[in-house]
């Protein structure tokens, strides 16, 4: 696919990297850890890519990046990732333009774990013409500890079938 120099993300996206340098970001088929090179997937509203990326890389990059690749105005989509500073559990929120990807994933972006984002569809507004966001806030999460994640009465077959046609029978 080809990327038009000068064609960049929206106005207001905040990038490090130009329409050049996007252009030649390639995807990886296969996705393997690597000690020395950080990968992020971009996953959503068609686009599931595995990319390189560097410690500066920006927000706005990723939304240059599938712009360029995939011709999708970032004006139509959020780019979703962990609330505050990645950690299991963190939630997700809509990510700024500027946020730097090292530095909310952390210790993902340290280990060179792979990262994602994943895009969110947004929807126009029938009175403005705007593109809104659908995309609601999640809070951190906390799981429970092991003894109050199952119960015995988890493996009742005949309980688990009567919650179901219950749940169906009330809509």
């Amino acid at each position: 696919q080809s990327c038009k120099p000068g064609e960049g993300a929206s106005a207001h996206t905040v990038m490090v990297l130009t329409m050049e340098d996007v252009k030649s970001i390639e995807t990886v088929a296969h996705y393997s850890h690597d000690e020395d090179q950080a990968f992020c997937m971009l996953y959503g509203e068609g686009v599931f890519d595995t990319i390189p990326i560097e410690a500066d890389y920006t927000v706005g990059d990723m939304k240059l990046w599938i712009k360029c690749h995939h011709k999708k105005d970032d004006s139509e989509y959020d780019l979703v990732g962990p609330k505050g500073k990645w950690k299991m559990g963190a939630g997700s929120e809509v990510l700024q333009d500027e946020q730097v990807i090292s530095d909310f994933m952390g210790d993902r972006f340290e280990n060179k774990w792979l990262m994602q984002l994943s895009l969110f569809p947004k929807k126009k507004n029938e009175d403005t013409g705007g593109w809104e966001s659908t995309f609601e806030t999640i809070e951190e999460w906390v799981p429970p500890p092991p003894e109050e994640a199952w119960d015995s009465e988890d493996d009742d077959e005949e309980k688990w079938k009567a919650e179901i046609e219950k749940n169906e029978a009330e809509g």
